[in-house]
């Protein structure tokens, strides 16, 4: 009888682990790429008594900001890269990277430049919505060709099938030069600005690309070529933002300010707007990464002062010619996350395996998460395609971010990451971003109760969904 009941038990036991696994899936990129978006083994329902990292999820009161999404940048050099491409190449390219199917990475966010910036051909050159000097009734506004390009991509991005929305935001590198004096907004042209703004959005609008939210200038604090840059200090931030938001609800345009678009080590920038505007000016705060030893923390001491502000990382550069690490994007993915960012933007989408296409000055060196050989016709992805996609594939739309316990970095920039959500569908993705060359047998305890666990790949990034 002992000998049947204990061969009973291990028979329950077996099923049990399986069951309780729920059909939990492991999928892994590893740092030499022979792991793409690829099945590993799943986790297993239990602890494990060998295991030497642990990672805890505060699945019960570890709730905290509502993720829209995660992408990167369309830009001229995007559109030009793209349109290289045959009409079939197109049409599977979109798919693969905003679609819903197996062989998607399903981006839901995505951010695209307002006329020129540093990433425009210097085939397309200078230009902006109205290049017609003192012109400020506005009487030549026109998308032009590279607006009506960026349109057209933006539009056919939207219309893929799927069960949610991505979210897409505008950002203005620069307004037209004639508008500005030695580098800033003339102060009597703080209309025409306005009514510059209103006009872009309803011309996207008119050919159905909804602009989501706004910012009214990226990289206000820096000052570079004319054609791409324009000085804008938080007090004019702050009086444009209010002049902007009267305008565009008289419009009946719904678009939503973001404020500020630049590093994290000037958080009294955005401050100041939002404590210098009325309330619902401005929705949420957008962070770059650029600043020397950057400091994600600031986001979540943001976050305390203002719990109502959404917040976003919304630029970081690839750079794979000149020295990128496999781990930069997943590290900018991880830090702003475990410091309330709502959502993740990296720079850019689409490049040239030639590094050919940026405006002179501007970033040549910049790659895409797509490299497209232009005269070949073909394109490539990038290992940022892989690592994005272990976030964007997995996480839900309106997902709900984890707090986590069992990150730690050494001081050789080895160590783990993990960040942890609930998806509206009931299922829970957990991030393992494990920059130690070797395995490492990893307890996910749930703070519910027991866990999984699961082996992690060397140098990899790993999604699990439980």
């Amino acid at each position: 009888m002992k000998l049947a009941f204990a061969l009973f038990m291990v028979g329950v036991a077996a099923s049990w682990g399986a069951t309780t696994s729920g059909g939990a899936t492991c999928t892994s990129t590893n740092s030499d790429l022979s792991q793409a978006l690829s099945s590993c083994s799943a986790p297993t329902w239990g602890l494990a008594a060998d295991s030497n990292w642990v990672v805890t999820i505060y699945d019960q009161t570890g709730d905290r900001q509502t993720i829209d999404g995660f992408g990167a940048a369309w830009t001229d050099a995007t559109v030009e890269v793209f349109d290289s491409l045959s009409a079939e190449s197109q049409e599977q390219l979109l798919g693969e990277l905003f679609g819903d199917s197996d062989d998607s990475i399903s981006m839901k966010l995505s951010r695209h430049t307002v006329g020129q910036s540093d990433l425009t051909p210097e085939d397309i050159g200078a230009w902006s919505y109205d290049e017609t000097s003192g012109d400020t009734e506005l009487n030549d506004f026109a998308l032009t060709p590279p607006g009506e390009a960026m349109a057209s991509w933006l539009k056919r991005m939207q219309d893929m099938p799927s069960d949610y929305d991505i979210t897409l935001l505008g950002s203005i590198w620069s307004i037209p030069t004639w508008m500005k004096q030695n580098q800033n907004l003339m102060w009597e042209n703080r209309y025409v600005y306005t009514e510059y703004v209103a006009n872009y959005l309803q011309e996207f609008a008119a050919r159905g690309v909804k602009v989501d939210a706004l910012t009214l200038q990226n990289e206000p604090l820096h000052l570079g070529p004319p054609e791409w840059t324009m000085f804008m200090d938080s007090s004019y931030a702050a009086v444009l933002s209010n002049l902007t938001r009267t305008k565009l609800d008289a419009y009946g345009i719904d678009t939503k300010l973001w404020a500020y678009d630049h590093n994290t080590d000037v958080p009294e920038y955005p401050q100041y707007i939002l404590d210098n505007t009325p309330a619902n000016t401005v929705e949420a705060v957008a962070w770059h990464c650029y600043a020397s030893n950057v400091d994600w923390t600031v986001l979540s001491a943001f976050h305390q002062a203002n719990p109502s502000v959404s917040q976003y990382m919304t630029e970081c550069w690839l750079h794979l010619g000149t020295g990128e690490g496999f781990f930069d994007l997943p590290n900018f993915f991880t830090g702003p996350l475990q410091n309330y960012a709502s959502g993740v933007l990296a720079w850019i989408l689409g490049g040239s395996v030639n590094y050919d296409v940026g405006f002179p000055g501007g970033c040549g060196q910049c790659s895409g998460i797509i490299q497209v050989d232009m005269d070949a016709g073909t394109y490539e992805k990038t290992q940022d395609y892989y690592t994005l996609g272990q976030f964007s594939k997995f996480v839900e739309k309106s997902a709900t971010y984890l707090k986590t316990d069992g990150n730690y970095d050494y001081p050789d920039g080895t160590g783990v990451q993990t960040v942890a959500f609930r998806n509206p569908s009931g299922s829970m993705v957990v991030v393992i971003v494990n920059k130690i060359v070797t395995p490492l047998k990893v307890n996910v305890q749930l703070e519910s109760g027991e866990g999984y666990a699961v082996e992690v790949e060397g140098s990899s990034v790993t999604t699990l969904v439980l």
